[in-house]
């Protein structure tokens, strides 16, 4: 499979919530980078023009879509992805963050990795930037027990199981996600990681290495609650 043929069969998923300052400068770099790629714009319910922004660009490229979950009673991140990722079309997709953190130029690197045949791939940080020192104590813990509870179940263990950087065969993840609703939550946090813990032992999984970027506009939405649910998730 030719590294074009892989971009016209690849969608992007970006969650967002109040992201005007940094949607339009996302989709416009990514359509340079990559001007056959599809995406999905899956807007938690923002109140400011992030949708109107996605909207306009979909009137001049009908490749771009809004998934506009305003009236949705299950809010958040996983749920996001898991309502983008019912709409996706294409062969493949990759989630990024639309802050930036994720650089959308290494997205080429993820996809030349599905003409490998890699049924899942995974952004791997080689280093973090702007980070705290408690920030980073509580990823390091996170991810500690994340390879334990695997380690357990007996499933692969990738080097970034807590990227948010990620992709995968499209059906593949979804039959995954539809086939385990107990142990992938809506309301988790880490989509990756609830699919790592269900993962056939045979999947194919490939990495490319990026350093984690300081958020260019806007606030985390990281909470004391995201943490919880994702430490509930664990065992």
């Amino acid at each position: 499979m030719s590294n074009q043929t892989s971009i016209s069969e690849t969608t992007v998923l970006i969650p967002t919530l109040n992201e005007e300052n940094n949607i339009d400068n996302m989709i416009t770099k990514l359509i340079s980078f990559y001007p056959e790629i599809s995406i999905v714009v899956a807007d938690d319910g923002s109140k400011d023009k992030t949708g109107t922004i996605v909207t306009d660009f979909h009137s001049q490229n009908p490749r771009i879509r809004l998934l506009d979950r305003k009236d949705k009673e299950v809010k958040g991140l996983t749920i996001s992805l898991i309502d983008a990722l019912e709409i996706t079309e294409t062969r493949y997709f990759i989630v990024i963050d639309c802050d930036f953190q994720h650089p959308p130029e290494k997205i080429g690197e993820g996809i030349e990795l599905f003409g490998q045949d890699n049924q899942i791939i995974i952004g791997t940080r080689t280093s973090v930037e702007g980070w705290s020192i408690k920030r980073k104590i509580i990823s390091w813990g996170a991810t500690t027990l994340g390879k334990i509870s695997l380690f357990i179940r007996r499933r692969k263990r990738p080097k970034d199981i807590m990227s948010g950087f990620f992709g995968g065969e499209t059906e593949f993840v979804r039959s995954i996600i539809r086939n385990h609703p107990k142990t992938v939550s809506p309301r988790g946090y880490k989509l990756l990681f609830d699919v790592l813990k269900v993962l056939p032992k045979d999947t194919k999984i490939g990495e490319f290495y990026y350093e984690f970027q300081t958020r260019s506009a806007g606030e985390s939405k990281i909470g004391m609650k995201h943490i919880l649910v994702y430490f509930r998730s664990l065992f």
